[in-house]
């Protein structure tokens, strides 16, 4: 297996000019080892310069693409091999690492040892897609050195079987369960880093639909005044739905310092940072609704404060509350909906008293 940390287009998408240059562009790691292995065994010094040239002229596309190789690992029993490559991500604020491996020549006879692999893969997927920095480092390492002594064992055990050597092998299963364990143990890390990293991922994206809210909230009020909407004062209304996001913003940095905030982190960074992004307009939203809802009189059993600072800071207070807890939105939704169809009755005709 080569390259399972990028997905490759299919060929369904790709148009004919595309598939007629396939190749000269870009590398996938198989062809990188493929090509180490010709060079090296070549059967004559010809041969091993044609191949060793298109070595170096893969390896320079892999780079390019992938990012610089690190850590690598090259088998001498087949074409098989492990690398770990890094590349700087968008904007140059970091690094990418990806782990890379070809071995199914050497587990082509071993499924157990084929399904330990493709554990470590999606992992490795995991740390790369997730995690960040240090913790990234420290995940991709591992699991580097994981799939190293797995290719060595399997390396090992190959040269034994093809009668290429004669030193014997530690016991399979005792092996088998010791990489397993350590697999585990990698796995409860990446694990616990990504929860930690997808909490950052969302507080970073709920910051920035903060801030695109409070630019957002003057150019609705701006609107509304433009189009004369009767019984919308501009200044409660930006009030009320800024309160609104930060309640919203509150609760969730409240949740986060008592532990009591979970992110799944396998859904992928760009789809926490979007749940992050909405989180300030849900509470902006319910802001709106409490507004607009003590504006019509639906809410008939709380009445706002007379004059302009009562009734701004009401509207603030109660922005924020009600960002701040989704419970009392439904309370709220509630009670508007008792009083609309209470309202209703009323104006329904009524039956005449029988005498």
């Amino acid at each position: 297996m080569s390259d399972f940390a990028l997905p490759q287009p299919t060929v369904a998408t790709l148009s004919p000019r595309v598939l007629l240059g396939a190749g000269r562009g870009s590398a996938s790691f198989g062809d990188l080892v493929q090509a180490r292995w010709n060079a090296t065994n070549a059967i004559d010094e010809e041969t091993r310069e044609r191949h060793h040239a298109k070595q170096q002229e893969l390896l320079r596309r892999f780079q390019a693409e992938h990012g610089e190789i690190i850590h690598d690992y090259w088998s001498e029993e087949a074409p098989a091999a492990v690398a770990v490559t890094c590349r700087p991500t968008r904007f140059g604020r970091g690094q990418q690492l990806t782990l890379h491996r070809r071995t199914e020549q050497l587990s082509a006879s071993k499924p157990e040892f084929s399904r330990l692999l493709l554990r470590i893969d999606r992992q490795a997927v995991r740390g790369s897609n997730v995690l960040a920095g240090m913790s990234q480092r420290i995940a991709i390492s591992n699991l580097y050195s994981l799939t190293r002594d797995v290719t060595a064992y399997l390396e090992a055990d190959h040269a034994i079987r093809h009668g290429s050597a004669t030193n014997g092998i530690p016991e399979h299963d005792a092996t088998l369960a010791a990489y397993d364990s350590e697999l585990k143990n990698i796995a409860g890390y990446v694990g616990e880093a990504g929860s930690r990293q997808a909490q950052i991922i969302y507080l970073q994206g709920m910051m920035r639909g903060l801030l695109a809210l409070i630019v957002l909230a003057p150019l609705v009020a701006l609107m509304f005044k433009a189009l004369d909407v009767p019984g919308i004062d501009s200044t409660l209304f930006v009030a009320c739905l800024v309160a609104g996001s930060f309640g919203a913003a509150m609760s969730v940095l409240m949740r986060m310092s008592g532990g009591r905030f979970v992110v799944n982190h396998e859904v992928g960074r760009e789809y926490v940072t979007n749940l992050g992004f909405a989180r300030p307009f849900i509470g902006a939203v319910f802001a709106v609704l409490l507004y607009f809802a003590f504006q019509g009189e639906l809410l008939q059993q709380v009445e706002p404060p007379e004059g302009p600072q009562g009734q701004f800071a009401f509207f603030v207070a109660s922005g924020f509350v009600i960002g701040f807890s989704e419970r009392f939105a439904k309370e709220i939704v509630r009670a508007a909906d008792q009083s609309t169809a209470t309202d209703l009755d009323r104006s329904a005709p009524q039956p005449r008293e029988s005498r």
